[in-house]
């Protein structure tokens, strides 16, 4: 079946915008799950800190 040419810009605005709906998704989708992460992470990176703040701390008090 023949799309008529009248019909081509439309169907590529609409595939357009599908695409750009389809990324904006995605993006959300990565963007919820590093913040996931980050908040999973984060005790455990204070702690590394931390012991890091105490050895730089010991270091230059000898």
């Amino acid at each position: 079946m023949k799309i008529p040419k009248a019909f081509h810009p439309i169907l590529g605005v609409l595939t357009g915008f599908i695409l750009f709906l389809a990324g904006i998704a995605i993006l959300t989708i990565v963007f919820v799950g590093v913040v996931k992460v980050a908040n999973y992470a984060a005790p455990y990176f204070a702690e590394v800190v931390q012991g890091f703040h105490l050895l730089i701390h010991r270091i230059l008090s000898l």
